[in-house]
């Protein structure tokens, strides 16, 4: 399993983003920032998108329940993704 760390940005950094913008800061512009910070670890998505990509594979585990090594494991992890939703 993958274990999500935190990861920090300075508070310089953060006002970088604040007084190099214009205008209000964008979702997009706030994901690519966040983006480029963590080294492409993390992104930003909509909420549900998530959600749909999750309903999706919870669907697709009883169809393929015979090619996944474990299917209670996968299971569980999606409800591990679910806590973070």
């Amino acid at each position: 399993m993958t274990v999500i760390k935190d990861r920090f940005i300075s508070r310089e950094e953060i006002s970088k983003l604040l007084w190099g913008m214009i205008n209000d800061i964008s979702t997009h512009s706030l994901s690519m920032w966040l983006k480029s910070k963590t080294d492409d670890e993390f992104v930003v998505v909509p909420r549900a998108f998530c959600v749909l990509v999750v309903s999706f594979l919870e669907r697709q585990v009883p169809q393929k329940e015979h090619l996944l090594f474990n299917s209670r494991n996968v299971l569980g992890q999606l409800e591990e993704i679910k806590r973070y939703l």
